[in-house]
């Protein structure tokens, strides 16, 4: 019966070892998915995501470059709205 209980104790160990190294690693593999995911832009496009940042649940500051001018757009779950907008043209 001991022997069942170490290891019992050894895959529970193993286990918990795993899950905390998953939780550890995880903040610095979402940023580098967001970009492989988000890299993908089509060259002709005139509309191209710069950048998002989380800001909480639900809640997101992005920037959107429409045809060379800046926008920085907040988005929640019950509105958008442009919080800044570049007036000078950039091309």
């Amino acid at each position: 019966m001991t022997d069942f209980f170490l290891s019992l104790l050894r895959v529970i160990i193993a286990l918990g070892i795993v899950v905390v190294l998953i939780l550890i690693t995880l903040p610095y593999v979402i940023p580098i998915i967001q970009k492989l995911k988000f890299a993908r832009e089509d060259k002709d496009s005139q509309v191209k995501l710069r950048r998002i940042v989380p800001l909480g649940r639900n809640m997101f500051i992005i920037e959107l470059e429409i045809k060379g001018r800046l926008f920085v757009v907040v988005l929640t779950e019950g509105a958008v709205e442009v919080i800044y907008k570049d007036e000078a043209d950039n091309s």
